[in-house]
């Protein structure tokens, strides 16, 4: 299969946590493990999945990486038995500064 992505993944450095503060679905969205992030978007891996295009909002706990959480928005761009891929729609800077600089 062809790697379509046009934005570099990068794995997080040790263990970062997402909890997903809002949804747009009825569903209980919980929190995940970050499994990657990009400049367009984030991997969660999840014990659930919502559904593909729910809207969601995260705060990400990167207390350890720049002391404090950040937040992001986004919608569910796929999903798998591992967890779901959130597209970002806003991010706040930090994170992308810390990561990709």
């Amino acid at each position: 299969m062809r790697n379509r992505r046009k934005n570099t993944r990068v794995k997080v450095p040790g263990t970062m946590d997402a909890v997903i503060t809002y949804t747009d679905t009825m569903t209980d969205a919980g929190s995940g493990t970050v499994a990657d992030v990009s400049r367009n978007g984030i991997f969660l891996r999840t014990e659930s999945a919502l559904s593909r295009d729910a809207y969601v909002a995260l705060r990400l706990n990167t207390g350890q990486l720049i002391g404090k959480p950040l937040w992001a928005q986004g919608f569910v761009a796929r999903t798998d038995e591992q967890g779901m891929g959130i597209r970002f729609t806003y991010i706040e800077q930090d994170i992308l500064t810390h990561l990709f600089s």
